[in-house]
């Protein structure tokens, strides 16, 4: 026969499972916020914007998502040069996205960065020696929309008229014959 129950108290047996039941959920939410963290780490939401330098432009540089090979990357006081090296068989599309992409995660990711200077070299010459330049965009930081979603959807006409309207772009010779024969 069970034992009464006082009026007022509450059996521990109905207590357990309660108690059992929001510790699971608990550690539930903690696990699901480390992982959404995790997925946006890429986000800029998650991320401070720092001062960019010599020590650190490896990390940024690294993290960026880019077609063509870097050849060099220069750190000087505000400005950044990289060297971006493309061969016979890279797209004009690939290369114009890299020449947008730089920028944009630069300026992004610093707080002291104002210009970018990104060239791409034509590494695609049989003759040793220095590649020349195909094309060169000279990006500013007052030129840049840092609230513009990403131009990845766009197509390679879109890109190259933001890069002719918000930066210096200047093509060479070789790029505009490369972009004949390729078209």
């Amino acid at each position: 026969m069970p034992k009464p129950v006082k009026e007022g108290s509450v059996p521990a047996v109905k207590w357990a499972p309660r108690v059992f039941i929001m510790t699971a959920v608990s550690v539930a939410v903690a696990i699901l916020l480390s992982y959404v963290s995790k997925l946006d780490e890429s986000a800029l939401v998650f991320r401070q914007a720092r001062p960019v330098t010599e020590a650190t432009i490896v990390d940024v540089v690294s993290g960026m998502k880019l077609h063509l090979r870097i050849r060099r990357v220069e750190v000087s006081h505000a400005i950044v040069s990289i060297d971006l090296l493309a061969s016979k068989s890279t797209a004009k599309a690939d290369m114009l996205e890299d020449l947008y992409e730089i920028p944009r995660v630069l300026f992004g990711a610093s707080t002291n960065i104002n210009q970018v200077l990104v060239r791409v070299l034509d590494g695609s010459q049989d003759k040793e020696g220095t590649p020349g330049p195909l094309i060169a965009t000279d990006a500013r930081r007052e030129k840049w929309l840092p609230n513009e979603p990403k131009l990845r959807p766009m197509s390679t006409e879109e890109i190259q008229t933001y890069l002719e309207t918000h930066y210096r772009t200047t093509y060479t010779p070789k790029w505009q014959q490369r972009d004949r024969q390729k078209s």
